[in-house]
Parts: structure tokens; sequence; C-alpha cells
């Protein structure tokens, strides 16, 4: 009986230590599931790498683009009825996803940099709040944005009031809250050459 228990112990012990080495990093993880070649494992030939062929940490680098999930909220908008515009305060929170411009650098500590510039995208929404009335959605809106990190302006169709709509508000883009959620769109190229003292990123 007490060999079948410390038998249990020391198996449970190896499994354990096994899967913590197995553990990868952040960083690893992000790259690997976007198709990076570590040095000195074999992929496809150079020109149809999306991936410089050595990354580095603390080096900026760039894509065409950036893409992420992101979640739209809207402060207030312009609504056209009746032959009118009027401006209406509007609560609303949504779901699209958004382009952006920019770029990124991998640091030591595993985590991803990211410096945000002029941004697009699609998305939808529901209005939570109509006119400070709280018991009265303002609607179902499908459109397009444009915008920076602090600003979006929206625009498209609510399909309940059956009107054009021009909104004003923000975003949280899930990147902030998990990196697995940035994607670079296009080949991926060093922004300026990395410093002699940088680290390479490697297989661990």
């Amino acid at each position: 009986m007490k060999l079948t228990i410390v038998l249990c112990i020391i198996l449970i012990l190896t499994v354990s230590i096994s899967n913590g080495q197995e553990e990868k990093s952040p960083t690893y993880d992000f790259l690997n599931r976007r198709g990076y070649i570590f040095p000195g494992n074999m992929g496809p030939p150079d020109s149809l790498r999306k991936w410089p062929d050595t990354m580095y940490y603390d080096t900026p680098y760039k894509s065409k683009l950036l893409g992420s999930p992101t979640i739209p909220i809207s402060f207030g908008r312009v609504e056209f009825q009746n032959g009118k515009y009027q401006v209406t305060p509007t609560l609303s929170i949504g779901y699209g996803y958004a382009w952006f411009f920019g770029d990124f650098i991998f640091s030591e500590n595993d985590k991803i940099i990211v410096d945000p510039g002029f941004s697009f995208g699609i998305m939808g929404d529901i209005g939570i709040q109509n006119n400070f009335d709280l018991t009265k959605p303002s609607g179902l809106f499908l459109g397009g944005f444009i915008g920076i990190p602090a600003i979006t302006l929206f625009s498209g169709y609510d399909f309940l009031a059956k009107t054009p709509i021009i909104g004003l508000g923000t975003r949280v883009d899930l990147y902030t809250l998990s990196q697995n959620r940035l994607k670079p769109c296009g080949k991926v190229r060093e922004m300026r050459k990395h410093k002699k003292f940088a680290s390479m990123i490697v297989d661990e």
C-alpha cells in the first residue's frame, strides 16, 4: 500500500515537472500561432515567409496593417428624421473589427507594446440608452468607423429607427486585454535595424 502511494506521488511529480518544462513564453505562443519559423526550424522559402528570419526583443516592427476585434462605445449621434438632422445623446455598445496603422515591440518581459495610429473598421451595436431614457432602446446599428485610439467616428444605418446615423464615441480594442488578439496583416519588417545588444527571440 505504501509503495503504491509513493509511486503515485512520484508519477504526479514527474507529470507536473514535465508539464512545467513544456510551457512556452507568451511571446513564443504569439509568434508560433502566426506562423513565425524560429531559427533552426524548417519552413517555407524566405520569399514566402511573413516574418523576418530572426526576431529581436525591444525592436520596432511594422506590417501593412494591424488588426484586432474591438468593442465600440458611442456617446451621441446625429439622426436624419422627418427631413431634419437631430442630435441625440445615446449610449450604445457593440462589437466589430478594427484595422489600424502602427508598429509594435516585443519586450523582454513578454509584453507586446503597440503604438497605434489611424484606424478604420466595421461594427454593429445595440443602443442601451436613448436620450437619457434607459427603458427605450436606441436602435440596432450596422456600419463602419474611422478614427484614432481615443476618438472614433461611426457612420451607418439604424434598422430600428430606419435612418442613417453618424455617431461619436470611443472603443476598446481587444488586443489591449489579450495580446493574442493582435494580428499583423501582410509581411512584417523591422522599422529600423535592431541594436547590437538586442536579444534574439528564441524557441523557449
